[in-house]
């Protein structure tokens, strides 16, 4: 019989076992999902490189897990700029060691930006030009996963709470112990940025952790292990890192992301000019997820926001999309839209999710999708 793990985190922590079924998370063998780290700062010329980069591979990929750190001397903000450093960033950052395939060594952050995917360190020129990061993603992609994680955020604007529950389902047996980690990025924060001038975007910056900021443990979990872990949570009205004014977490900009990983050891690592640095924890990142968001209106019923319902890929396209829901749910219809929201076709999926864009010619689409549950969810994308 498989095994089954119950967590709840709230002002205390249960872990206990039963027998429910999954609703989030898929059971089939999934391709993994790329987890990029991106250590930043407000006053790094090259940082919108990476950035730009990061945002490109998102556009083709939504599923993507993207997280900005901002930390060390180029995030320490002048007078009068925001302080977009977080104390957990700054521990991740201070206790972090990523391979480094060129180096055959593991490496501290030393350099900015510094760009991971998955835990592997890219090369500056790769971390910053769009085609060559896409390409590295891409590589993650192809892989199969060994196991599958799916997150759902129901958000209280009025209350300002949240539950998150996630749902991680093994399709192969880990080889050691694996921890889940869960955090809160926020979009829409705006500040100058050295190499791109004033009134610049930030997406994706890490705001704050739910889970441990080292994970939670998950064990040892074995072929079949289907693990379900919801977290209550209490959000800010602001973060704030040492004595400046705190920055605003706008519910509405936030993203809720969750990982698993594994093979955490304590490792000697170095900086780009050889001197080491002992009992850095070194980890694989296994799988992640942008978790759905649901939000609650001022009566207290949950509202759905559906565009993280499901994503599509490659965008832009050529003969084909692929579609891939983020929940257990039927797909009825699949209608393509025009620009300005007219019905031009309902199309076929395929058992694989591929729909067909024979007959469109070259533009901007809207792609639309009735799930067997009344839900309509739907994405713009591009033929080319």
């Amino acid at each position: 019989m498989k095994q089954l793990r119950i967590a709840l985190l709230a002002a205390v922590f249960f872990y206990g076992y039963g027998i429910f079924s999954q609703s989030i998370v898929s059971l089939d063998i999934e391709k993994k999902n790329p987890v990029v780290f991106d250590f930043t700062g407000i006053h790094c010329v090259s940082c919108p490189h990476a950035h730009e980069a990061i945002a490109y591979a998102k556009n083709h990929y939504p599923q993507v897990v993207a997280m900005a750190f901002h930390t060390g001397n180029f995030a320490v903000p002048g007078a009068g700029e925001p302080d977009f450093r977080t104390f957990e960033g700054d521990s991740i950052e201070s206790s972090f060691a990523f391979w480094k395939p060129d180096a055959g060594q593991y490496r501290v952050v030393w350099s900015y930006p510094t760009v991971c995917v998955n835990a592997v360190g890219v090369e500056n020129n790769v971390g910053t030009d769009t085609l060559l990061f896409l390409q590295k993603i891409e590589e993650v992609i192809a892989e199969d996963a060994t196991v599958n994680i799916g997150a759902v955020a129901y958000i209280d604007t009025l209350k300002r709470k949240m539950k998150v529950e996630v749902e991680c389902y093994y399709t192969s047996a880990a080889t050691d112990s694996n921890y889940l980690v869960v955090s809160v990025t926020q979009n829409g924060l705006k500040s100058t940025q050295a190499g791109a001038g004033d009134d610049y975007e930030h997406k994706e910056m890490f705001r704050l952790s739910v889970s441990n900021i080292y994970g939670d443990t998950l064990g040892i979990p074995e072929q079949g292990d289907l693990i379900q872990k919801t977290y209550y949570f209490d959000l800010p009205d602001s973060i704030k890192h040492q004595d400046g004014n705190g920055v605003e977490l706008v519910l509405q900009n936030i993203q809720v992301q969750a990982y698993i990983q594994g093979g955490d050891t304590l490792v000697t690592a170095y900086d780009f000019i050889g001197v080491p640095y002992k009992k850095r924890r070194a980890f694989e990142i296994l799988n992640g997820v942008n978790a759905e968001k649901e939000y609650t209106n001022l009566n207290g019923i949950f509202k759905t926001k559906y565009e993280n319902s499901f994503s599509i890929y490659p965008n832009p396209a050529n003969d084909f999309v692929s579609i891939k829901t983020l929940r257990n749910i039927d797909v009825s219809t699949v209608e393509i839209l025009d620009i300005y929201g007219g019905v031009l076709s309902v199309k076929p999926i395929s058992d694989a999710g591929k729909i067909p864009l024979d007959g469109l010619d070259e533009g901007i689409y809207i792609i639309r999708l009735v799930f067997s549950n009344g839900i309509i969810a739907s994405k713009k994308f591009i033929v080319r």
